[in-house]
Protein backbone atom coordinates (compact mmCIF):
# COMPACT_ATOMS: atom_id res chain seq x y z
CA UNK A 1 0.00 0.00 0.00
CA UNK A 2 1.34 3.31 -0.99
CA UNK A 3 2.33 5.60 2.00
CA UNK A 4 1.77 9.45 0.49
CA UNK A 5 2.54 12.60 1.79
CA UNK A 6 -0.13 14.36 0.92
CA UNK A 7 -3.91 13.32 0.42
CA UNK A 8 -4.95 15.61 -2.28
CA UNK A 9 -2.82 17.75 -5.00
CA UNK A 10 -4.11 20.70 -6.70
CA UNK A 11 -2.19 21.24 -10.32
CA UNK A 12 -2.06 24.52 -11.73
CA UNK A 13 -0.78 24.39 -15.17
CA UNK A 14 0.05 28.24 -15.51
CA UNK A 15 0.64 30.05 -18.77
CA UNK A 16 -0.29 34.00 -19.49
CA UNK A 17 -2.94 34.06 -17.08
CA UNK A 18 -2.16 36.61 -14.75
CA UNK A 19 -5.42 38.55 -15.06
CA UNK A 20 -6.92 35.21 -13.66
CA UNK A 21 -4.28 33.13 -11.17
CA UNK A 22 -5.21 35.66 -8.07
CA UNK A 23 -8.80 34.38 -8.21
CA UNK A 24 -8.08 30.84 -9.03
CA UNK A 25 -5.34 30.39 -6.01
CA UNK A 26 -7.44 31.92 -3.57
CA UNK A 27 -10.10 29.47 -4.43
CA UNK A 28 -8.07 26.69 -3.47
CA UNK A 29 -6.63 28.09 -0.40
CA UNK A 30 -9.62 29.02 0.80
CA UNK A 31 -10.77 25.43 1.09
CA UNK A 32 -12.04 23.94 4.39
CA UNK A 33 -10.45 20.15 4.50
CA UNK A 34 -9.50 17.76 7.08
CA UNK A 35 -6.43 17.16 5.34
CA UNK A 36 -2.84 17.99 4.39
CA UNK A 37 -2.56 19.36 0.42
CA UNK A 38 -0.46 20.82 -1.77
CA UNK A 39 -0.85 23.03 -4.77
CA UNK A 40 1.96 22.43 -7.43
CA UNK A 41 2.19 25.55 -9.92
CA UNK A 42 3.63 24.67 -13.00
CA UNK A 43 4.59 27.85 -15.16
CA UNK A 44 5.09 27.35 -19.06
CA UNK A 45 7.40 30.17 -19.90
CA UNK A 46 4.40 33.03 -18.76
CA UNK A 47 5.06 36.27 -20.63
CA UNK A 48 3.06 38.25 -18.68
CA UNK A 49 3.02 39.07 -15.04
CA UNK A 50 2.01 35.29 -13.81
CA UNK A 51 5.25 34.31 -12.62
CA UNK A 52 5.71 37.42 -10.31
CA UNK A 53 2.24 36.77 -8.88
CA UNK A 54 3.44 33.37 -8.65
CA UNK A 55 6.40 33.74 -6.72
CA UNK A 56 4.35 36.22 -4.72
CA UNK A 57 2.29 33.34 -2.96
CA UNK A 58 5.11 30.73 -3.28
CA UNK A 59 6.17 32.86 -1.13
CA UNK A 60 3.24 33.51 1.55
CA UNK A 61 2.23 29.84 1.45
CA UNK A 62 5.64 28.20 1.35
CA UNK A 63 4.28 24.74 3.30
CA UNK A 64 1.87 24.59 0.70
CA UNK A 65 2.80 25.99 -2.92
CA UNK A 66 5.46 24.06 -5.11
CA UNK A 67 6.22 26.48 -8.25
CA UNK A 68 7.87 25.04 -11.44
CA UNK A 69 9.07 27.87 -13.89
CA UNK A 70 10.10 26.56 -17.35
CA UNK A 71 12.56 28.72 -19.44
CA UNK A 72 10.72 27.71 -22.61
CA UNK A 73 7.15 27.07 -23.79
CA UNK A 74 6.72 22.46 -23.66
CA UNK A 75 2.75 23.24 -24.11
CA UNK A 76 0.48 21.67 -21.82
CA UNK A 77 1.09 17.95 -22.04
CA UNK A 78 4.45 18.09 -20.83
CA UNK A 79 3.42 21.25 -18.29
CA UNK A 80 1.29 19.09 -16.39
CA UNK A 81 3.93 16.38 -16.55
CA UNK A 82 6.15 18.29 -14.62
CA UNK A 83 3.64 18.33 -11.36
CA UNK A 84 2.68 14.87 -11.95
CA UNK A 85 5.98 13.48 -11.24
CA UNK A 86 6.19 15.53 -7.96
CA UNK A 87 2.76 14.70 -7.33
CA UNK A 88 2.99 12.33 -4.07
CA UNK A 89 -0.66 12.14 -3.14
CA UNK A 90 -3.53 9.75 -3.15
CA UNK A 91 -6.15 11.91 -4.84
CA UNK A 92 -5.81 14.92 -7.26
CA UNK A 93 -7.35 17.57 -9.79
CA UNK A 94 -6.49 20.29 -12.19
CA UNK A 95 -7.20 23.94 -11.90
CA UNK A 96 -6.83 26.19 -14.92
CA UNK A 97 -5.34 29.65 -13.67
CA UNK A 98 -8.30 30.97 -15.25
CA UNK A 99 -11.44 29.17 -13.49
CA UNK A 100 -12.09 28.70 -10.06
CA UNK A 101 -13.96 27.69 -7.41
CA UNK A 102 -16.71 28.84 -5.23
CA UNK A 103 -17.39 25.94 -2.84
CA UNK A 104 -15.27 25.96 -0.36
CA UNK A 105 -16.08 21.95 0.77
CA UNK A 106 -15.14 21.31 -3.52
CA UNK A 107 -11.54 19.34 -2.11
CA UNK A 108 -13.41 18.04 1.03
CA UNK A 109 -16.49 16.78 -0.54
CA UNK A 110 -14.36 15.07 -3.40
CA UNK A 111 -12.21 13.00 -1.05
CA UNK A 112 -14.44 11.89 1.15
CA UNK A 113 -16.88 10.30 -1.58
CA UNK A 114 -13.50 8.21 -2.64
CA UNK A 115 -12.53 7.25 0.93
CA UNK A 116 -15.43 5.95 1.10
CA UNK A 117 -16.25 4.18 -2.07
CA UNK A 118 -12.67 2.68 -3.22
CA UNK A 119 -14.26 0.82 -6.25
CA UNK A 120 -14.37 4.60 -7.72
CA UNK A 121 -11.45 6.28 -9.62
CA UNK A 122 -13.13 9.62 -10.29
CA UNK A 123 -14.94 12.18 -8.67
CA UNK A 124 -16.72 15.00 -10.66
CA UNK A 125 -19.37 17.44 -10.47
CA UNK A 126 -21.32 20.22 -12.60
CA UNK A 127 -19.86 23.76 -13.28
CA UNK A 128 -20.92 27.09 -14.60
CA UNK A 129 -19.31 28.35 -17.88
CA UNK A 130 -18.36 32.04 -17.36
CA UNK A 131 -18.75 34.62 -20.32
CA UNK A 132 -17.01 37.85 -21.08
CA UNK A 133 -20.39 39.59 -20.78
CA UNK A 134 -20.97 37.75 -17.11
CA UNK A 135 -23.46 35.89 -18.28
CA UNK A 136 -23.48 32.54 -17.34
CA UNK A 137 -25.09 28.44 -18.17
CA UNK A 138 -24.32 25.08 -16.75
CA UNK A 139 -21.19 23.12 -17.71
CA UNK A 140 -24.03 20.30 -17.87
CA UNK A 141 -27.48 20.88 -18.65
CA UNK A 142 -29.22 18.01 -17.72
CA UNK A 143 -31.58 18.72 -14.55
CA UNK A 144 -33.04 14.98 -14.86
CA UNK A 145 -29.83 13.95 -13.72
CA UNK A 146 -28.68 14.29 -9.85
CA UNK A 147 -26.21 11.50 -9.43
CA UNK A 148 -24.28 9.12 -12.08
CA UNK A 149 -22.35 6.14 -12.26
CA UNK A 150 -19.64 5.30 -14.87
CA UNK A 151 -17.85 2.80 -16.24
CA UNK A 152 -15.07 2.38 -18.82
CA UNK A 153 -17.87 0.27 -20.75
CA UNK A 154 -20.44 3.03 -20.55
CA UNK A 155 -17.75 5.70 -22.37
CA UNK A 156 -17.31 3.93 -25.14
CA UNK A 157 -20.81 2.81 -25.80
CA UNK A 158 -21.06 6.76 -25.29
CA UNK A 159 -23.22 6.90 -22.18
CA UNK A 160 -20.91 8.37 -19.91
CA UNK A 161 -21.60 11.05 -17.50
CA UNK A 162 -17.94 13.03 -16.75
CA UNK A 163 -17.25 16.13 -15.56
CA UNK A 164 -14.81 19.13 -16.73
CA UNK A 165 -11.03 19.68 -15.77
CA UNK A 166 -11.96 21.70 -12.61
CA UNK A 167 -14.65 19.55 -11.15
CA UNK A 168 -13.14 16.16 -11.72
CA UNK A 169 -10.67 14.66 -8.96
CA UNK A 170 -9.06 11.82 -9.54
CA UNK A 171 -7.45 8.71 -7.38
CA UNK A 172 -3.86 8.83 -7.91
CA UNK A 173 -3.94 4.76 -9.27
CA UNK A 174 -1.93 5.28 -12.17
CA UNK A 175 1.18 8.08 -11.20
CA UNK A 176 1.57 6.33 -7.83
CA UNK A 177 4.62 4.75 -8.70
CA UNK A 178 5.91 7.82 -11.14
CA UNK A 179 5.03 7.94 -14.80
CA UNK A 180 4.37 5.08 -16.70
CA UNK A 181 6.90 4.69 -19.65
CA UNK A 182 3.86 4.42 -22.41
CA UNK A 183 2.76 8.00 -20.51
CA UNK A 184 6.05 9.27 -20.96
CA UNK A 185 6.82 8.01 -24.17
CA UNK A 186 4.12 10.26 -25.64
CA UNK A 187 6.43 13.17 -25.85
CA UNK A 188 7.19 14.40 -29.29
CA UNK A 189 4.67 11.95 -30.75
CA UNK A 190 1.69 13.53 -32.79
CA UNK A 191 -0.49 12.43 -29.74
CA UNK A 192 0.86 13.92 -26.99
CA UNK A 193 -1.33 17.25 -26.98
CA UNK A 194 -4.62 14.20 -27.32
CA UNK A 195 -3.23 13.21 -23.66
CA UNK A 196 -3.23 17.16 -22.39
CA UNK A 197 -6.52 16.99 -20.51
CA UNK A 198 -10.01 15.62 -19.73
CA UNK A 199 -10.34 12.64 -22.40
CA UNK A 200 -7.26 10.64 -21.61
CA UNK A 201 -7.27 11.11 -18.09
CA UNK A 202 -10.99 9.89 -17.58
CA UNK A 203 -10.12 7.28 -19.69
CA UNK A 204 -6.86 6.20 -18.03
CA UNK A 205 -8.80 6.23 -14.51
CA UNK A 206 -12.27 4.57 -16.00
CA UNK A 207 -10.32 1.50 -16.80
CA UNK A 208 -9.15 1.49 -13.25
CA UNK A 209 -12.31 2.40 -11.44
CA UNK A 210 -15.65 4.01 -11.58
CA UNK A 211 -16.09 7.54 -12.17
CA UNK A 212 -19.57 9.40 -10.20
CA UNK A 213 -20.91 12.55 -11.24
CA UNK A 214 -23.17 14.80 -8.84
CA UNK A 215 -24.77 17.03 -10.02
CA UNK A 216 -24.04 20.56 -8.29
CA UNK A 217 -21.69 23.22 -9.31
CA UNK A 218 -18.63 23.99 -7.43
CA UNK A 219 -17.50 27.09 -9.26
CA UNK A 220 -16.64 28.79 -12.93
CA UNK A 221 -14.83 28.03 -16.09
CA UNK A 222 -14.32 30.74 -17.94
CA UNK A 223 -15.15 31.04 -21.83
CA UNK A 224 -13.14 33.75 -23.31
CA UNK A 225 -12.20 32.69 -26.26
CA UNK A 226 -8.28 31.84 -25.10
CA UNK A 227 -8.79 28.38 -23.94
CA UNK A 228 -7.47 25.47 -26.21
CA UNK A 229 -11.57 23.95 -26.80
CA UNK A 230 -13.11 27.81 -26.96
CA UNK A 231 -11.32 28.48 -29.99
CA UNK A 232 -12.75 25.51 -32.08
CA UNK A 233 -14.71 25.50 -34.75
CA UNK A 234 -17.48 22.48 -34.66
CA UNK A 235 -15.55 20.57 -37.45
CA UNK A 236 -12.20 21.17 -35.83
CA UNK A 237 -13.81 19.86 -32.40
CA UNK A 238 -15.43 16.86 -34.27
CA UNK A 239 -11.85 16.06 -35.86
CA UNK A 240 -10.13 16.44 -32.57
CA UNK A 241 -11.96 14.05 -31.09
CA UNK A 242 -11.97 11.15 -33.84
CA UNK A 243 -7.83 12.11 -33.79
CA UNK A 244 -7.56 11.95 -29.78
CA UNK A 245 -9.19 8.64 -30.14
CA UNK A 246 -6.93 6.88 -32.59
CA UNK A 247 -4.04 8.20 -30.14
CA UNK A 248 -6.42 6.59 -27.56
CA UNK A 249 -6.87 3.16 -29.77
CA UNK A 250 -3.29 3.05 -29.87
CA UNK A 251 -2.35 3.92 -26.02
CA UNK A 252 -4.64 1.39 -24.46
CA UNK A 253 -4.44 -1.23 -27.26
CA UNK A 254 -6.49 -3.25 -29.89
CA UNK A 255 -8.60 -5.26 -27.37
CA UNK A 256 -11.53 -2.84 -27.21
CA UNK A 257 -10.99 -2.00 -31.29
CA UNK A 258 -13.80 -1.80 -32.31
CA UNK A 259 -15.30 0.30 -29.77
CA UNK A 260 -12.78 3.04 -30.01
CA UNK A 261 -13.89 2.93 -34.18
CA UNK A 262 -17.80 3.97 -33.72
CA UNK A 263 -16.37 6.86 -32.12
CA UNK A 264 -13.55 7.61 -34.56
CA UNK A 265 -16.61 7.10 -37.35
CA UNK A 266 -19.03 8.97 -35.61
CA UNK A 267 -17.10 11.98 -35.24
CA UNK A 268 -15.25 12.13 -38.21
CA UNK A 269 -18.88 12.09 -39.86
CA UNK A 270 -20.38 14.71 -37.87
CA UNK A 271 -16.71 16.48 -38.70
CA UNK A 272 -17.36 16.32 -42.51
CA UNK A 273 -20.94 17.44 -42.46
CA UNK A 274 -20.06 20.35 -40.17
CA UNK A 275 -17.15 21.26 -42.13
CA UNK A 276 -18.93 21.31 -45.22
CA UNK A 277 -21.64 23.22 -43.82
CA UNK A 278 -19.30 26.10 -42.70
CA UNK A 279 -17.66 25.74 -45.97
CA UNK A 280 -20.45 26.48 -48.71
CA UNK A 281 -22.36 29.56 -45.82
CA UNK A 282 -19.11 31.01 -45.78
CA UNK A 283 -18.86 31.47 -42.21
CA UNK A 284 -14.96 29.57 -42.33
CA UNK A 285 -11.90 30.08 -44.61
CA UNK A 286 -10.21 27.61 -45.67
CA UNK A 287 -9.10 24.63 -43.46
CA UNK A 288 -5.46 25.55 -41.55
CA UNK A 289 -2.96 22.63 -42.38
CA UNK A 290 -3.30 21.61 -38.45
CA UNK A 291 -7.35 20.02 -39.43
CA UNK A 292 -5.96 18.85 -42.85
CA UNK A 293 -3.18 16.50 -41.15
CA UNK A 294 -5.59 15.53 -38.43
CA UNK A 295 -8.59 14.75 -41.31
CA UNK A 296 -6.10 13.04 -43.74
CA UNK A 297 -4.78 11.07 -40.63
CA UNK A 298 -8.14 9.93 -39.76
CA UNK A 299 -9.35 8.72 -43.28
CA UNK A 300 -6.57 7.06 -43.61
CA UNK A 301 -6.84 5.34 -40.32
CA UNK A 302 -10.27 4.46 -41.43
CA UNK A 303 -9.46 2.94 -44.41
CA UNK A 304 -6.74 0.60 -42.83
CA UNK A 305 -9.31 -0.80 -40.72
CA UNK A 306 -12.60 -1.33 -42.84
CA UNK A 307 -10.75 -4.58 -43.67
CA UNK A 308 -12.19 -5.48 -39.64
CA UNK A 309 -15.02 -3.25 -39.67
CA UNK A 310 -17.83 -3.96 -42.32
CA UNK A 311 -19.04 -0.99 -43.78
CA UNK A 312 -16.26 1.32 -43.44
CA UNK A 313 -15.64 3.21 -46.75
CA UNK A 314 -14.39 7.13 -47.31
CA UNK A 315 -15.83 7.84 -50.46
CA UNK A 316 -14.42 11.26 -51.38
CA UNK A 317 -10.48 12.95 -50.32
CA UNK A 318 -10.93 16.44 -48.50
CA UNK A 319 -9.81 17.85 -51.38
CA UNK A 320 -12.84 17.07 -53.78
CA UNK A 321 -15.15 17.62 -50.58
CA UNK A 322 -14.14 20.95 -50.72
CA UNK A 323 -14.00 21.74 -53.94
CA UNK A 324 -18.11 21.55 -53.78
CA UNK A 325 -18.67 24.63 -52.55
CA UNK A 326 -16.69 26.18 -55.50
CA UNK A 327 -16.94 23.68 -59.15
CA UNK A 328 -20.11 23.24 -61.06
CA UNK A 329 -21.77 20.73 -59.40
CA UNK A 330 -23.96 17.74 -61.20
CA UNK A 331 -26.81 15.96 -59.03
CA UNK A 332 -27.94 12.54 -59.92
CA UNK A 333 -31.02 11.99 -58.39
CA UNK A 334 -34.44 13.85 -58.38
CA UNK A 335 -36.25 11.81 -55.85
CA UNK A 336 -36.58 12.70 -52.34
CA UNK A 337 -33.32 11.43 -51.63
CA UNK A 338 -31.90 13.89 -53.75
CA UNK A 339 -33.99 16.98 -51.87
CA UNK A 340 -32.77 15.57 -48.23
CA UNK A 341 -29.73 15.22 -49.52
CA UNK A 342 -29.47 18.73 -50.75
CA UNK A 343 -30.85 20.19 -47.68
CA UNK A 344 -28.96 18.28 -44.85
CA UNK A 345 -25.80 18.29 -46.34
CA UNK A 346 -26.11 22.19 -48.26
CA UNK A 347 -25.57 20.89 -51.53
CA UNK A 348 -24.36 24.34 -53.62
CA UNK A 349 -26.97 24.37 -56.57
CA UNK A 350 -25.03 26.67 -58.70
CA UNK A 351 -26.41 28.34 -61.34
CA UNK A 352 -25.26 25.93 -64.06
CA UNK A 353 -26.16 23.27 -61.95
CA UNK A 354 -28.46 20.53 -63.37
CA UNK A 355 -29.77 17.21 -62.49
CA UNK A 356 -29.53 13.83 -63.93
CA UNK A 357 -31.96 11.04 -64.13
CA UNK A 358 -32.36 7.48 -66.46
CA UNK A 359 -35.94 8.44 -66.73
CA UNK A 360 -36.92 9.46 -70.25
CA UNK A 361 -40.26 10.95 -68.70
CA UNK A 362 -38.29 13.43 -66.78
CA UNK A 363 -35.57 14.88 -68.82
CA UNK A 364 -36.12 17.91 -70.29
CA UNK A 365 -38.31 18.95 -67.11
CA UNK A 366 -36.99 20.64 -64.06
CA UNK A 367 -36.36 19.58 -60.27
CA UNK A 368 -35.75 22.21 -57.69
CA UNK A 369 -36.19 24.61 -60.33
CA UNK A 370 -33.21 23.33 -62.44
CA UNK A 371 -33.31 21.27 -65.64
CA UNK A 372 -33.14 17.29 -65.89
CA UNK A 373 -30.86 15.90 -68.43
CA UNK A 374 -29.90 12.27 -69.65
CA UNK A 375 -26.76 10.92 -68.40
CA UNK A 376 -25.37 11.74 -71.48
CA UNK A 377 -24.99 15.32 -70.47
CA UNK A 378 -22.35 14.48 -68.45
CA UNK A 379 -19.74 13.55 -70.84
CA UNK A 380 -19.03 17.25 -72.14
CA UNK A 381 -18.51 18.51 -68.10
CA UNK A 382 -14.72 17.92 -67.71
CA UNK A 383 -14.95 20.33 -64.47
CA UNK A 384 -18.10 19.53 -62.95
CA UNK A 385 -18.38 16.95 -59.79
CA UNK A 386 -21.03 14.16 -60.04
CA UNK A 387 -22.79 14.02 -56.99
CA UNK A 388 -24.59 10.97 -56.67
CA UNK A 389 -27.79 10.99 -54.83
CA UNK A 390 -29.81 8.45 -55.34
CA UNK A 391 -30.57 5.09 -53.79
CA UNK A 392 -29.37 3.42 -57.16
CA UNK A 393 -25.85 4.13 -56.29
CA UNK A 394 -24.58 0.77 -57.54
CA UNK A 395 -26.13 0.61 -60.65
CA UNK A 396 -25.20 4.22 -61.62
CA UNK A 397 -22.04 4.04 -60.80
CA UNK A 398 -21.39 0.88 -62.89
CA UNK A 399 -23.59 2.50 -65.42
CA UNK A 400 -20.91 5.55 -65.22
CA UNK A 401 -18.50 2.77 -65.47
CA UNK A 402 -19.28 1.14 -68.24
CA UNK A 403 -20.74 4.00 -70.73
CA UNK A 404 -17.39 5.90 -69.76
CA UNK A 405 -19.02 8.88 -68.78
CA UNK A 406 -16.97 10.84 -66.24
CA UNK A 407 -13.57 9.70 -63.97
CA UNK A 408 -14.11 7.94 -60.64
CA UNK A 409 -12.35 10.94 -59.28
CA UNK A 410 -15.30 13.26 -60.27
CA UNK A 411 -17.69 11.49 -58.33
CA UNK A 412 -18.84 12.37 -54.79
CA UNK A 413 -21.53 9.61 -53.65
CA UNK A 414 -23.25 11.19 -51.02
CA UNK A 415 -25.83 7.96 -50.32
CA UNK A 416 -22.89 5.20 -49.90
CA UNK A 417 -21.02 8.09 -47.23
CA UNK A 418 -24.49 8.47 -45.56
CA UNK A 419 -25.10 4.51 -45.40
CA UNK A 420 -21.76 3.61 -44.58
CA UNK A 421 -20.43 6.33 -41.97
CA UNK A 422 -23.75 5.55 -39.66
Amino acid sequence: MNHFQYKMTVIVPSYNNGQYIRQALDSILMQKVTFDYQIIITDDCSQDDSQNIIREYELKYSNKILALYSDKNCRLFQNVLKALKKMDSEYFCVLDPDDYWTDDMRLQKAVSFLDKNPQYTIYGTNAYKLYNDGTTEPYYNRPTIHEYTSTYEDYLKRKSVLSNTFASTYRNVYFSDGIPKEYSDLIGTQFEEMFRADSARNLIHLKRGKAYFLNESVGYSRRHGKGLASRLTEYERHITVAFAHIGFFKFFGEKYESDFEIIIKSEYQEAVKSYFQDLVSGTIPMMSELYKTYFNIVMEWLQIHQTQISNIRIPFSLEVFSEMAHKKTIIWGTGIAASRFIEQYHIPIHSDTFFVDNNTHKQGSKFMGKLIKSPEAIRSEEDALIIIASSYYKEILEQIKEQGLCSYDKIINIYDYERNMV
